[in-house]
C-alpha cells in the first residue's frame, strides 16, 4: 500500500494508476524532485515516503490526512476533537517551532497556502469557550483527485522551498488524463458512525438536593444524594451518524493534450443531533504540448464549498455533551426534549430547562437549546488554480514559468438567542461572527540544465527566482447588546466598550533566488549542493530581513561499488546537512493596526511594540543533519529504509514574555523576542516484504517504525527571568509549557502536596492537599515510539487489508474526568461510595502521621476534581499509549472487460474499529486545537466514533 521513494517533491515519470502494493521505486527510474527537477532516483541524497492515491480512497475520511495515520513513518496526525471535516495537526520529525510546526503543502510542484484552523475562532484548550474549528485546506481536497502524496520529512529534502519548507513538505500530485484512452469512474461509499469509548458514568446515585418542579428550585449541582435509579440519557441523545461520499471522474487525452475532470460530494450527519457537514468539490486539469512538443502547458483548477453546522467546540459553554454527562441524576431529561416554549410576555421562545436561573452552573443549558438556539455555522469557500509553462530550449536546457492563485474564505457565526444562560448572553441575545479571507499569489521562473561533461561525470543544475505574496483579512465581531431580541444584523446592534468589531490585515511577501547542482561519478556516487536567499517583508526594517541557507548531500551506491551477495539487489548509503530559515509572522517586525470599524469612530489602534532591546528580529534557523541507508533484497521483494536525523531550530519566536526589571519601560511589560533552541533527534524506518507471491495469492506486509526525542536546549536570554518565571506557555492553551531541559509540549499544572519522602499529604478529613506550586511537571503528551503495521492479502479477485498502529509512551490530561468526579457522576465516585470511601496509599497527615483510613468519597473527589478544571491536575494524568485497529477493507473486484465497463469493486470498510490497548478515558490522538498549546489535554471533546460501511467503485 505504500511506496518508498528516495526523492524530493514530484511524481513518477511513468504515468498511470498508483499501485496498491508496497514497493520500492525502480532505482533507474527518472523522477521529478524539488521544484519539478528531473533526476534519477538513485542519485538522490535523502529519503522521502510516498503513498498512492488508492491508499486514500480505500477507506475514505472527510479530511484526507486522517487516512494516512500509521502509513507513513514518523508523521503524527492529530485530529481536532470537534467532528467530521475538522482540522488536523501534522507534525513530521517532532515539533520544531513555538509558532507552527506544520509542513508546507505543495500541489503539483507549486507551494500552496494552508489556512489552518479558521482564523480568530480557531479552537484552543480553553476550559470555558475554546472557539470553533472551521477546518483546513486538507479537508477541502477530494481524495479521488490524488495520484499520490509524498512526505518530505527533512529540511534537506525541502531546502529549495526555503523558509516555507523549514518543517518539511507534503507533496500532493493530482491525477492527469492518459493519452489515447478515455475513462469514466464513479465511486460511492456509505459509512455508519457510532460513538464508543464513552466516559464511564454512574446512574445509581441521585442529585444531592433534588430538583423541585413545584417551586422551580433547581437543586444542587452534584449527584451525591441517595441511592436510586436514573436513566442513561446519553445513549438516547447520541445518534448513529452517516457519511456518504460520491465522486465521478472523467479523463481523456491524445498525444498532444490530456484532460481530467471530477465532481464530488461528501455529506456527514454527525452523532450529535442537528450537526452536519456538507462539501462539494470540482477539479479540472489540462496538460497540452505545442511547437513540436517543446512547449508544455499544465493548468489546474480546484474548488470546494463547505457548510458545517454544530461542530462541537472545546470548553464548557457551548458543549451539549458536557451538559448531559453532568446532568444531576434523577432529573427527567425526557421532558426537556421539547427544548423551548412560547414566552407569552415577550412573545419569543424561552428555554425549557430545570435550571433556568443558573443556580447549579451559570452556564447550565438544555443541550437541545445549545444545538438549535446557540447553533454555530461555518461556511468555507476554497479556490486553487495553477498554470505551468515549460519550454525546452535545447536537448539539455529547459525554462519553466509557473504560478498559482489561492483564495480561501471562512465565515463562522454563532447566534445566541434571547433566554440563553445569563452568563453567556444578555436578555436580547448575543452575536458572534468571525471571518478569515486569504488571497495568496505564488510565481517562479526556473532554468534547468543537464549539460554533457563526460561519460564518467554528470552535472545537473537549476537556477531560479520566486515570489510569494499572502494577504489576510481577519474580522472578529462580538456584540452582547441587541436592540431587538433575536435579530442578528449589524443595524440592530448597540455598541459599548465591552463589544468588539475588529479587522486585521496581515500581509507578508517573500522574494527569493535559489540554485542547486548535482555532480555524479560513474553513477556510483553523487553530491548535491543547494543555495537559497529570501527577502521577507515580515522582517522589513530589521538588519536581517534577508537571509540565506544552504544544503549539501552525498550518497554511495554500495551495491555497485562492492561485490554483493546475490540476495542483495541494491544498497545505498546517504547523508545530508541543511540550514533552512523560517520567516516570522507578518506583524512581528511591522505591527499592523487593528481597526474598530464603525464602533468607536473608525479608530485604528497600533500595538505598542516591545522587544528585548539587545535582540534584533530575525528568522528561525533550522540546522538539520541526517544519514540513512536503503536496501532492496530478493529481487525487490524485501525493501528497507532507515534514517537517523538531528535538527536544531534556534531563534524561536516567543511572544508576550514578561520582562524582568530594567529590561523594558517597567517590570512586567510583555515583550516579543527571538530566543531559544529546540532539538529533535530520532530515527525512522520502513520495512516492506512480499511474504507470499504467487500467480493467485499475494501477502504483503509493511512495518513503519519511528522514535523522536525532543529537548528544549535554550529558552530565554541569560538573566532575563528568575526561577519563578522560567516557563513559557505555548499558544492555544494553559497547560503546555516550555522549560530548558524539558520537551516540547510538556504538561504543567497543580500537583499533590507531598512530603520529603514523596508521600501524599492529606488534611484532617483525609483529603489530599494541593501543592503550592501551580507549575508541577505532569508529563509529555508526545509518544516515544510509533509503529504502523499494514497487511494486504490478495487471492484472485478478493483483497483483505488491515492496518494496526500503536503509539507508545507519553501522558495526557483530562479536564473532563475531573468535572465528572466533582459532580459525582463518574463511575469511580459511585464505586467509592459503595466501598465506604477512597483509600490513599502511602498518605500522611500534615504532621507526618500515617493516614490509613478511608476518605469520604464526596470530600475526596470534590477536593481533587473541579467544576471547571481540576483542583489537582496530577490526579487526572493518564498514560497515552494506545494500540488500535485503525482500518480494514475487504473487497471483491468483478472483471468486466466489456465494451462499456472495465471493472467494478465492492468493499466492506471500517475505521477506528477498536483499541487493543488504551488506558486514557479519551482518544489520546485527539487534540483540542491545532495550536501548539492544544495537545494532550481533553477539554470535553467529542467521543471517538467507529465507522463501518460499504463502498462501490465502477470503471467505465
Amino acid at each position: 500500500m505504500m511506496v518508498l521513494l528516495a526523492a524530493s517533491i514530484g511524481l513518477y515519470a511513468q504515468e498511470g494508476k498508483a499501485k496498491d502494493s508496497t514497493k520500492t521505486a525502480n532505482i533507474q527510474e527518472v523522477v521529478i524532485t524539488s521544484l519539478g527537477i528531473k533526476r534519477q532516483a538513485r542519485s538522490l541524497t535523502y529519503s522521502s515516503q510516498q503513498i498512492g492515491g488508492d491508499d486514500l480512497t480505500e477507506v475514505k475520511t472527510p479530511n484526507l490526512l486522517n487516512s494516512i495515520n500509521g502509513k507513513v513513518s514518523n508523521v503524527q496526525i492529530n485530529r481536532a476533537s470537534g467532528g467530521a471535516g475538522g482540522s488536523v495537526r501534522v507534525i513530521m520529525r517532532g515539533d520544531k517551532s513555538t509558532r507552527n510546526s506544520s509542513p508546507l503543502l505543495v500541489i503539483d510542484g507549486i507551494p500552496v497556502t494552508n489556512s489552518i484552523g479558521g482564523g480568530p475562532g480557531a479552537p484552543t484548550a480553553d476550559a470555558y469557550n475554546g472557539g470553533t474549528d472551521s477546518g483546513d485546506i486538507f479537508s477541502t481536497i477530494n481524495p479521488e483527485d490524488i495520484q499520490s502524496i509524498n512526505f518530505l520529512k527533512g529540511a534537506s529534502a525541502a531546502a529549495l522551498y526555503g523558509s516555507q519548507g523549514s518543517n518539511g513538505a507534503i507533496l500532493v500530485t493530482t491525477k492527469k488524463g492518459v493519452a489515447g484512452r478515455s475513462n469514466i469512474s464513479f465511486s460511492s461509499s456509505l459509512t455508519f458512525d457510532k460513538a464508543y469509548s464513552l466516559p464511564k458514568l454512574q446512574h445509581n446515585y441521585l442529585q444531592t438536593t433534588p430538583y423541585d418542579p413545584s417551586t422551580g428550585s433547581a437543586g444542587s449541582t452534584g449527584s451525591w444524594g441517595k441511592e436510586g435509579s436514573s436513566k442513561d440519557y446519553i445513549k438516547d441523545f447520541l445518534r448513529t451518524g452517516t457519511t456518504w461520499t460520491n465522486s465521478i471522474t472523467f479523463s481523456a487525452g491524445t498525444q498532444k493534450s490530456t484532460n481530467f475532470f471530477s465532481l464530488a460530494n461528501t455529506t456527514n450527519k454527525g452523532i450529535v443531533p442537528n450537526s452536519k457537514f456538507d462539501q462539494y468539490n470540482i477539479n479540472f486539469r489540462n496538460s497540452s504540448k505545442f511547437f513540436d512538443d517543446k512547449l508544455t502547458l499544465d493548468a489546474n483548477l480546484m474548488g470546494s464549498i463547505q457548510k458545517v453546522e454544530n461542530r462541537i467546540a472545546p470548553g464548557l459553554y457551548f458543549n451539549p455533551l458536557f451538559q448531559l454527562y453532568t446532568l444531576p441524576r434523577g432529573v427527567d431529561f425526557d421532558q426537556y426534549k421539547d427544548y423551548e416554549y412560547l414566552d407569552r410576555t415577550r412573545y419569543i421562545q424561552d428555554q425549557s430547562w430545570f435550571d433556568k436561573t443558573g443556580s447549579t452552573r451559570q452556564y447550565s443549558q438544555n443541550p437541545y437549546w445549545i444545538l438549535n438556539r446557540n447553533k454555530v455555522t461555518s461556511n468555507n469557500k476554497n479556490l486553487y488554480t495553477s498554470v505551468s509553462l515549460s519550454y525546452a530550449i535545447n536537448d539539455w536546457l529547459t525554462a519553466k514559468l509557473r504560478g498559482n492563485y489561492t483564495y480561501f474564505n471562512s465565515e463562522t457565526s454563532r447566534n445566541l438567542y434571547a433566554n440563553t444562560a445569563k452568563l453567556l448572553a444578555n436578555p436580547n441575545g448575543k452575536l458572534y461572527y468571525d471571518q478569515l479571507e486569504t488571497t495568496a499569489l505564488y510565481g517562479d521562473f526556473l532554468l534547468i540544465g543537464s549539460p554533457h561533461i563526460s561519460d564518467n561525470i554528470s552535472f545537473d543544475f537549476t537556477v531560479g527566482t520566486s515570489v510569494n505574496d499572502k494577504k489576510d483579512k481577519i474580522t472578529a465581531i462580538q456584540n452582547n447588546n441587541l436592540k431587538n431580541a433575536n435579530y442578528f444584523e449589524l443595524n440592530n446592534l448597540t455598541w459599548t466598550p465591552t463589544d468588539t468589531y475588529r479587522i486585521y490585515y496581515p500581509h507578508g511577501k517573500t522574494t527569493s533566488v535559489f540554485a542547486s547542482t548535482t555532480f555524479g561519478y560513474k553513477k556510483l556516487a553523487y553530491i548535491d549542493l543547494t543555495f537559497r536567499n529570501d527577502w521577507s517583508s515580515t522582517l522589513f526594517g530589521s538588519s536581517q530581513n534577508a537571509f540565506d541557507y544552504e544544503s549539501i548531500g552525498g550518497n554511495l551506491i554500495m551495491s555497485d561499488i562492492l561485490q554483493m551477495p546475490k540476495a542483495i539487489t541494491f544498497w545505498k548509503l546517504r547523508a545530508s546537512y541543511a540550514t533552512v530559515g523560517n520567516a516570522l509572522e507578518p506583524t512581528f517586525a511591522n505591527p499592523q493596526p487593528t481597526f474598530n470599524n464603525g464602533v468607536f469612530g473608525n479608530s485604528a489602534n497600533l500595538p505598542d511594540l516591545q522587544r528585548y532591546p539587545e535582540l534584533t528580529p530575525k528568522p528561525e534557523l533550522n540546522r538539520t543533519f541526517e544519514v540513512g541507508t536503503e536496501f532492496r533484497m530478493f529481487n525487490n521483494r524485501l525493501n528497507f529504509d532507515f534514517t537517523y536525523y538531528n535538527s536544531n531550530v534556534s531563534n524561536q519566536y516567543l511572544t508576550k514574555v514578561e520582562a524582568a526589571p530594567g529590561l523594558s519601560k517597567q517590570s512586567g511589560t510583555l515583550i516579543d523576542m527571538n530566543a531559544g533552541k529546540i532539538q529533535n533527534t530520532g530515527f525512522e524506518s520502513s520495512l516492506s516484504y512480499d511474504i507470499f507471491k504467487t500467480s493467485s495469492f499475494n501477502w504483503t506486509a509493511t512495518l513503519n517504525a519511528s522514535a523522536n526525542k525532543n529537548k528544549i536546549k535554550e529558552l530565554l536570554p541569560a538573566n532575563f527571568y528568575d526561577a519563578s518565571k522560567s516557563l513559557f506557555t505555548l499558544a492555544g492553551g494553559n497547560y503546555n509549557k516550555l522549560k530548558v531541559g524539558g520537551s516540547f509540549g510538556d504538561l504543567y499544572g497543580k500537583g499533590f502536596m507531598r512530603n520529603a519522602e514523596g508521600k501524599i499529604v492529606v488534611n484532617k478529613d483525609g483529603v489530599p492537599l494541593t501543592n503550592t506550586d501551580n507549575n508541577i511537571y505532569l508529563g509529555n503528551p508526545n509518544p516515544k515510539f510509533i509503529i504502523g503495521l499494514n497487511n494486504s492479502f490478495t487471492y484472485k479477485n478478493i483483497n483483505l487489508s488491515f492496518l494496526i498502529d500503536g503509539k507508545f509512551g507519553g501522558h495526557v490530561l483530562s479536564l473532563a474526568e475531573a468535572a465528572y468526579d466533582y459532580a459525582g457522576v463518574s463511575q469511580r465516585s459511585a464505586d467509592a461510595r459503595k466501598n465506604g470511601g477512597v483509600s490513599i496509599p502511602n498518605a500522611v497527615y500534615e504532621d507526618g502521621t500515617a493516614y490509613t483510613g478511608k476518605t469520604d468519597a464526596k470530600k475526596y473527589y470534590e477536593g481533587i476534581g473541579g467544576q471547571d478544571a481540576p483542583n489537582i491536575d496530577e490526579a487526572y494524568i493518564y498514560k497515552a499509549t494506545a494500540i488500535r485497529l485503525r482500518q480494514i477493507s475487504l473487497s471483491y473486484t468483478f472483471k468486466m472487460n466489456s465494451k462499456y465497463m472495465q471493472d467494478a469493486t465492492v468493499s466492506f470498510i471500517g475505521s477506528n474499529l477498536f483499541f487493543f490497548y488504551k488506558k486514557a478515558p479519551f482518544d489520546p490522538e485527539q487534540v483540542s486545537g491545532v495550536n501548539p498549546g492544544g495537545v494532550g489535554v481533553d477539554v470535553y471533546g467529542m467521543p471517538i466514533t467507529r465507522s463501518l460501511g460499504l463502498s462501490v467503485k465502477l470503471n467505465f
